[in-house]
């Protein structure tokens, strides 16, 4: 297998072994190369937006000697039908832009998909995203990778539409008891507590202090309780 990030082994941990995968962005390809080399998947297809970075991915499968990745220029998942795959990975990008890719496919709605998805930036949007759109988080694990913290969703449509609290948008399903999970909502901790310093005293912004305020003390509180 060839050797993947701290980000991408986590998403690769979290496909399914025998998953027919698509990979969205996928630039280099290193997780399709992996999944096929590894045996976890024998066929995998690949896409990207831009022509260059498929460029790059032809380049190292043709090195590899792998033909079992199929490369495809695709806005999101429009170049991708829906019989041809069960997973879907959407991984290194924004929430905002993740959400925003599963928004404009009608077909994902259907507890038969998985989706593994890694937001770079924006997790706190995705996870709302999720939720008010019928999906639920099956499982969720934080990330160390180039001395940044990420997280990786595992989630599934399942047709209920709820409504979460707002500090749940902030730490999802990351559990405090697991030593990265705890760095990643630590971060999230100071986050909130630099805004409430920042904002207080300002009697002009006193609603949004007093909402950062609560939200920092339920962040706290899960925390600790957990």
């Amino acid at each position: 297998m060839n050797r993947l990030n701290s980000r991408l082994k986590t998403v690769f941990d979290l496909i399914g072994d025998g998953a027919r995968v698509a990979d969205i962005g996928t630039d280099h390809a290193f997780l399709p190369i992996a999944l096929v080399k590894s045996g976890k998947s024998e066929k995998v297809i690949a896409c990207d937006i831009g022509e260059k970075p498929l460029e790059n991915a032809r380049k190292n499968l043709e090195r590899l000697k792998i033909s079992s990745v199929d490369l495809r220029l695709s806005d999101g998942l429009e170049g991708i039908a829906p019989n041809e795959v069960d997973t879907f990975v959407i991984a290194g990008m924004g929430g905002e832009v993740i959400s925003g890719i599963l928004s404009r496919c009608d077909y994902i709605k259907d507890s038969t998909f998985s989706l593994v998805l890694q937001p770079m930036t924006g997790a706190d949007f995705l996870r709302k995203f999720l939720y008010e759109n019928g999906f639920e988080i099956t499982k969720e694990i934080a990330v160390e990778d180039n001395s940044k913290l990420y997280t990786v969703i595992s989630a599934r449509f399942c047709g209920d539409i709820k409504e979460r609290s707002n500090v749940f948008y902030i730490h999802g399903k990351l559990n405090p008891q697991n030593p990265t999970d705890l760095l990643y909502l630590k971060k999230q901790q100071r986050i909130l507590q630099k805004c409430v310093n920042d904002l207080e005293g300002n009697a002009e912004m006193k609603e949004t202090y007093l909402k950062n305020l609560e939200l920092l003390n339920e962040l706290t509180r899960y925390i600790e309780v957990n």
